[in-house]
């Protein structure tokens, strides 16, 4: 009995899942397009606005690049020299 009803719900289901999936590519597809361009970008100032950003972006380069090389450069403690010292 209990296996009956449960092979009943699982055929409902099965049945109900493909129609759906039947009906659902039965469905015409929807043809969007792109909105048409309604403000013209002036490219004077489109060609102002990202030289000055390239320009931005090279000074911060460039400052965290000198950071970096003054880290780098920074005097360092010699703990310990080797030598090879020839007798003559």
């Amino acid at each position: 009995m209990v296996a009956r009803k449960l092979l009943t719900a699982a055929a409902v289901g099965l049945t109900v899942s493909l129609l759906a999936q039947h009906a659902a590519g039965a469905e015409p597809s929807a043809v969007r397009k792109a909105p048409m361009a309604t403000q013209v970008v002036d490219t004077q100032l489109f060609r102002n606005e990202i030289e000055g950003y390239v320009r931005e972006l090279n000074r911060q380069m460039r400052v965290t690049l000198n950071e970096d090389l003054r880290r780098e450069l920074a005097p360092k403690v010699v703990l310990a020299v080797n030598e090879l010292r020839t007798r003559s």
